[in-house]
């Protein structure tokens, strides 16, 4: 019975340690390259369980999505001699596990060659477009260029390249300020362009309210002037009339007198008052004929020339 116990100790340990040396998994995110002696068994791509020589095959496991490729922001020269601080990245995944084992070895060391060839294309390109172009309309077409050189060089270690990106375009910090200063130089011309052009607006605009309202009282002053022309005209001619109508005359002096007193007399309607002697009477503005008469009277007695 101990004996028994002891062989199935024997082969739960030797089940331990054998089959991890006789099975491995290779997951759905992963490639596997079985190696013996140093030298490429097989390349297994498909997920699964998989057997290998116990012992003296081994194996390595290699990322089957996408890798980043990222270079360090660098100082690069532009076609019109100025330099722009460019941040570029790119993707790419193992496509052929075996050839990526033979050139390179492992990920870290495909990262290092794939960053210097993709900082030496950049910097090829860089060198044919202008600065503007770079920051501006020529982004995208560049990055297809330097793609496309790299793919073919990358595709020698096994590595296909999917995507090439700028992830930012910066001026030195030796330029930036006067490059910000231009800027603000810039905008403050077109605020000021836009200053003036409301100046002007706000001078035309007072100017056709002045010149609108400088006629609008012309004409006041035009029309009362009018008016009160018909008006000391129709009181000429209802005076005139009243003379004619007095076939002796008798208003006449008292008439002169009437015109003479009339910008001191008060608004239409009020009385008018001489100090009371025999034979006067008192009058009203409306009633010409009395006034005349009255005023006439008034005249001839130079005692009674006070009016209240």
């Amino acid at each position: 019975m101990r004996l028994i116990a002891i062989i199935l100790i024997a082969v739960v340990v030797i089940a331990a340690i054998m089959l991890p040396q006789l099975f491995f998994i290779v997951d759905e995110n992963k490639v596997a390259i079985v190696t013996r002696f140093g030298q490429i068994k097989s390349e297994i791509q498909s997920p699964g369980l998989n057997i290998k020589t116990p012992f003296v095959d081994q194996v390595t496991y290699y990322e089957k999505r996408l890798l980043i490729f990222d270079a360090p922001p660098d100082s690069l020269l532009t076609k019109d001699k100025k330099r722009l601080i460019i941040d570029v990245y790119a993707r790419g995944s193992i496509t052929s596990p075996r050839t990526f084992r033979e050139r390179l070895g492992d990920e870290q060391r495909a990262v290092d060659r794939a960053v210097d060839i993709l900082s030496s294309e950049l910097r090829r390109e860089i060198a044919s477009h202008n600065q503007s172009e770079i920051i501006t309309t020529q982004r995208d077409a560049m990055m297809a260029n330097v793609q496309n050189a790299v793919s073919p060089k990358l595709k020698e270690f096994g590595i296909t390249v999917t995507d090439v990106r700028i992830k930012r375009a910066d001026f030195p910090a030796e330029i930036a300020d006067s490059v910000y200063a231009r800027m603000q130089a810039e905008r403050k011309r077109k605020a000021d362009k836009e200053r003036a052009e409301g100046a002007e607006v706000d001078a035309q605009v007072r100017a056709n309210a002045d010149r609108n309202a400088t006629i609008i009282l012309a004409n006041s002053r035009r029309d009362s002037d009018i008016i009160r022309g018909c008006g000391e005209a129709e009181a000429t001619r209802v005076f005139a009339a009243a003379l004619e109508q007095d076939g002796k005359g008798r208003g006449h002096h008292g008439l002169r007198v009437l015109l003479a007193l009339h910008p001191f007399l008060p608004p239409p309607g009020p009385v008018l008052r001489i100090p009371i002697r025999p034979g006067w009477k008192t009058h009203r503005s409306g009633d010409l004929g009395g006034q005349c008469e009255g005023l006439a009277a008034h005249r001839r007695r130079p005692h009674l020339r006070e009016v209240a």
